[in-house]
């Protein structure tokens, strides 16, 4: 099992993780992949993607635009066909902002919560989602 790998885990339901950590085990850091935000989730929050993000002044661009009262600024990396899904999906994570947090699923599982392996993101999208979850804050 290597960082970066697309598993279908089984916890309340059956539901996308992405692998954070690899190796041996016994436990794996996982993010959850989930619905990418509706209209009516994102009222009051500034959402960018992970290619925005990666681009350091969209990135800035962005964060400058929530304005004083903004509830929360997070990064969606979506995720699709292209890394095994059938649905779109995305991880979700917020960035540090007056101890305010939007959203984010960060698991450590076992190997025997990991049932089937579903694909593996491409450099770029790996890029995108370590970015993601360095300036969140949670690696």
């Amino acid at each position: 099992m290597k960082r970066g790998e697309l598993w279908w885990a089984a916890l309340d339901d059956k539901c996308p993780v992405v692998l954070l950590s690899d190796g041996p085990g016994p436990e794996f850091r996982v993010v959850r992949i989930v619905a990418p935000a509706t209209a009516a989730e994102k009222q009051g929050f500034v959402l960018m993607s992970g290619q925005q993000a990666v681009d350091a002044d969209e990135r800035s661009r962005i964060v400058e635009s929530g304005g004083p009262d903004v509830r929360a600024i997070g990064i969606e990396v979506f995720f699709g066909t292209q890394e095994g899904l059938a649905e779109p999906g995305v991880v979700r994570v917020a960035l540090p902002l007056n101890g305010k947090i939007f959203c984010t699923w960060l698991l450590s599982l076992g190997a025997d919560y990991l049932i089937e392996r579903i694909g593996v993101l491409s450099p770029l999208k790996l890029r995108e989602l370590d970015l993601a979850m360095e300036l969140s804050g949670t690696v």
